[in-house]
């Protein structure tokens, strides 16, 4: 086909309401607040869900009335103010604002039902969410780059608002951790980790607390590659680091832990996190060589998420795994490099064919995995290529889990690139 797609603006594109908004989202000038941190004046760029399920009747806005403000207190949880187009009043206040503590996340209701929203209804607000992460984590390298101890205060307000999108659809946040690929492959990676920690977490059953420390706690696993050279992280095959270097590099573990232990008093699970996410269930880990019930739990989660993202992504050597063959590379390490138990908690999590997986099914189309349904083999579909591998004119999902759609299954999961589709 010779055509690439850029597949998280494919779909918002291909669909015909709120959805359709394409523009790259920058979060280096967004703040999280919550409603009753609002002010008239200040200008919202997003919501903590679809504007569709809104009583605004359009994309973004500057709060000009009290009913605006009201409105918004009685609609959402947070919202993204834009300071850069807020009143500039506001502008030592959204300084003062940044660097406080952020609020207490008030009790779960355990008893309350959850109800999924399908992804594409999550997708504006997950792009935000994503965006907003992403900056939120590289100020925090950034500044451990510059040697000097990160502030951790925007990557706890974005983790409130990665729980809070997982906890609507999570299949949305993993779709952009599939498709959008660009950038320092570290940067990638740390957003990859925290996000897929908090739907592993999630799926488990998890406090929210504990969600928290998993979501930053996976930003965080490979700060201390900030005190590592460039050049040894950007070798192109491990294979032509000497003992003395590959021990260099290792040694970002420490060093990362050691980061973390220094700017948080609260950070014990982070930074045991950090120093066991190369640890191995047999032992055969580093930087101690712990084994067994000697790993934290949360070190062993992130082992196995850090080993699955790193398979999936493009990166300066090594060849790129599909995420149906990394999902079977961790099926085949029960009990060996990770925890049989944590092994199947993940497949739960993400199932065979995880959401951004390319895939081909029975009938010939060629489409990408949106959403998980409960059935490991049956998730939903967004149909890209018909039988003849032709781009679809209409925008359509299916649900390989509903009666209408049983006989079609997944045929093969496919390497980015194939029939043009490239992410």
């Amino acid at each position: 086909m010779g055509q690439d797609y850029d597949l998280s603006a494919s779909f918002l594109n291909d669909q015909q309401n709120e959805m359709t908004e394409t523009k790259e989202f920058d979060g280096s000038g967004t703040m999280i607040l919550a409603p009753s941190e609002l002010k008239l004046g200040m200008h919202v760029s997003y919501l903590d869900r679809p504007w569709g399920d809104s009583p605004f009747p359009f994309q973004g806005f500057k709060i000009e009335t009290e009913a605006e403000l009201k409105k918004l207190k009685e609609t959402c949880e947070y919202v993204f103010v834009d300071a850069e187009n807020s009143n500039r009043d506001y502008q030592s206040y959204f300084e003062n604002r940044a660097s406080s503590k952020p609020e207490e996340e008030p009790p779960e209701h355990s008893s309350t039902q959850t109800i999924l929203l399908p992804t594409e209804e999550e997708f504006p607000a997950a792009r935000a969410v994503h965006a907003e992460l992403r900056h939120a984590m590289i100020e925090c390298y950034n500044e451990s780059s510059a040697g000097r101890p990160p502030s951790l205060t925007r990557l706890e307000r974005s983790a409130r608002a990665v729980i809070h999108s997982v906890k609507r659809a999570p299949d949305a946040l993993l779709y952009f951790v599939r498709t959008q690929t660009e950038g320092d492959y570290l940067y990638r990676h740390g957003v990859a980790c925290s996000i897929m920690l908090c739907v592993l977490g999630h799926s488990m059953g998890k406090s929210f607390q504990s969600l928290k420390q998993l979501t930053i706690g996976g930003a965080l696993l490979d700060i201390g590659k900030t005190r590592v050279s460039k050049e040894l992280l950007n070798r192109p095959r491990a294979t032509q680091l000497t003992p003395g270097e590959l021990q260099q590099l290792k040694r970002h573990v420490e060093r990362g832990a050691e980061i973390i232990s220094q700017v948080t008093s609260e950070g014990g699970p982070i930074v045991t996190m950090i120093m066991s996410h190369h640890e191995r269930h047999n032992g055969s880990g580093y930087p101690r060589k712990l084994a067994g019930s000697h790993i934290s739990q949360f070190g062993k989660m992130a082992a196995i998420v850090d080993m699955f993202d790193a398979m999936i992504s493009e990166r300066s050597y090594g060849r790129r795994a599909t995420a149906y063959e990394a999902m079977r590379h961790i099926k085949a390490q029960r009990d060996q490099d990770f925890e049989a138990s944590l092994v199947d908690a993940f497949q739960e999590a993400f199932g065979t064919y995880p959401t951004g997986s390319l895939v081909q099914l029975s009938t010939g189309e060629v489409g990408i995995v949106i959403q998980q349904t409960g059935s490991r083999l049956q998730p939903r579909v967004y149909l890209l290529l018909d039988t003849e591998k032709k781009r679809k004119c209409e925008f359509q999902v299916i649900n390989l889990n509903e009666k209408e759609h049983r006989q079609t299954v997944i045929e093969k999961c496919l390497k980015a690139g194939s029939y043009g589709v490239d992410y």
